[in-house]
């Protein structure tokens, strides 16, 4: 028998989610890192038809994922308080071949400061363990390493078959940053279109098999 209570927590979920999402609005003149690793039209219809992309948060994938990063972000807080900080938000101004200065823009996860060193942590859901790490994951913690002047970033992965890490030393370069941001790939990887809220209207869309 269900009894009625006075809290509704999935209303409380999806309202957290929204407020969080609404926070974080695009520019046309800015770029996320998260532009860089995917699909190229998928930003420019974010500009475009908002309204799509702000249904996301609704997605129960999505719910899962912000209280895992929520849930390793507080017990990282509760062991190392004055070594962690959580959500932090970096610009960086490139120049592109015809001149144009644009801002790269992203919000890592964690940085920890180790010693006098500060190493990323990147938080990442997945429904199985298999090809780990992903390689659009791998650039993107290369991306953060660039852009907030990393030696490493940790991707560390919560999935119901593993949790697990893998250190990444590599780091874009200000070339490869300026060629992803011009770069017209559509799309960037095949399985792109199978979980793109925009498919519905794109002629570029790639049938799933």
């Amino acid at each position: 028998m269900c009894v009625e209570v006075s809290i509704d927590l999935v209303d409380l979920l999806y309202r957290v989610s929204k407020e969080e999402r609404e926070k974080h609005k695009r520019s046309p003149s800015t770029y996320w890192i998260t532009d860089l690793l995917r699909c190229t039209l998928k930003r420019d219809y974010e500009l475009r038809y908002p309204e799509l992309s702000e249904s996301e948060v609704f997605m129960p994938f999505f719910i899962v994922g912000t209280l895992v990063h929520r849930g390793l972000q507080g017990l990282l807080r509760e062991v190392m308080p004055n070594d962690i900080s959580t959500e932090v938000e970096r610009e960086r101004e490139i120049v592109l071949p015809n001149g144009e200065v644009v801002c790269v823009s992203g919000r890592a996860d964690i940085l920890i400061k180790v010693g006098e060193e500060l190493v990323g942590v990147e938080i990442k859901t997945s429904r199985s363990d298999l090809g780990l790490p992903k390689q659009h994951h791998v650039d993107q913690a290369r991306m953060y390493n660039w852009l907030f002047n990393l030696k490493r970033t940790i991707l560390i992965y919560v999935s119901p078959d593993r949790v697990t890490q893998y250190v990444i030393e590599d780091s874009a370069s200000n070339e490869e940053v300026v060629e992803r941001v011009i770069s017209r790939k559509i799309p960037r990887y095949e399985w792109e279109c199978k979980y793109c809220i925009y498919s519905v209207m794109c002629p570029y869309k790639i049938p799933s098999r």
